[in-house]
């Protein structure tokens, strides 16, 4: 059998995708998070519905969307609504099975800063933003964090999205329900301990080790028991990744993608 070379973003977006079940409802954040998404409908979960924030219901992508309302990256779309129904009637109504972010810093809660980097009395540097991450991580039934670029700190510079808070049973005294599933790295899959709401490594992907992936984290990381090597993406989760968006598969990132697909309109026009 013939060897195919994967990175470590395509290894993360595979385990990602793993996540999703077949007929989740997923409310999906741009990016690699949608990638992921994508990648889950188009292989083991025909029947998951996806949510952009901007109001596109129930679609079936065919690249990733620029934007939260983007509809020409779509087909099929069951209709289209706006921000009032997406967040007031489907999110705050319960009926979000899974949120699918991006950070920049992720705490051991799973707290999650997408907003500023810095010290906030300086001159702190903007990112993305909230956009509806903040609600999307206060009452989905389960969140699913994509932290790509950034990394684990042991205080964010800016709290954006709660994950457990302060660990424990701190979420539901402030009367949240749901929490973080799991945060998916390039290095491993990390997921949350039952009583303390901790993070722990469950597995690590090919090309890294256990002990790299704890240097890189401000605290003592807990594994877990059996923790093992995260599977590898399928020959056929690779082609899809590679057809639908090449550049955030092979690494280069979402921005880049952008602008590759400008520069092949330009070219085609």
């Amino acid at each position: 059998m013939a060897k195919i070379r994967m990175t470590r973003d395509e290894i993360m977006i595979g385990a990602a995708a793993r996540e999703i079940k077949n007929g989740d409802r997923v409310f999906v954040g741009q990016g690699y998070p949608i990638l992921g998404a994508i990648v889950a409908k188009k292989t083991h979960a025909p029947k998951a519905l996806f949510i952009m924030e901007g109001g596109v219901v129930d679609f079936d992508p065919y690249r990733p969307p620029r934007h939260i309302s983007q509809a020409n990256c779509a087909k099929g779309a069951s209709y289209y609504c706006d921000l009032i129904d997406t967040f007031a009637c489907y999110l705050f109504g319960g009926f979000i099975d899974i949120g699918f972010l991006g950070a920049a810093q992720v705490d051991k809660y799973g707290n999650v800063n997408s907003s500023y980097v810095g010290d906030m009395k300086g001159s702190p540097i903007r990112i993305t933003g909230s956009g509806g991450a903040h609600e999307i991580g206060s009452y989905a039934k389960k969140t699913l964090t994509v932290l790509r670029g950034g990394k684990f700190v042991d205080r964010l510079d800016y709290f954006t999205t709660p994950g457990y808070l302060r660990g424990y049973e701190s979420r539901e005294a402030a009367g949240l329900l749901g929490g973080p599933e799991a945060v998916i790295t390039p290095k491993g899959v990390f997921r949350f301990d039952k009583v303390s709401k901790e993070v722990y490594l469950e597995s690590y992907h090919a090309g890294t080790t256990i002990e790299e992936i704890k240097a890189e984290i401000p605290w003592d990381l807990q594994i877990a028991s059996d923790v093992r090597r995260t599977p590898l993406p399928t020959e056929g989760e690779i082609k899809i990744m590679r057809d639908i968006a090449p550049l955030i598969a092979l690494g280069m990132g979402f921005s880049f993608q952008v602008i590759f697909e400008n520069l092949m309109r330009f070219c085609r026009t």
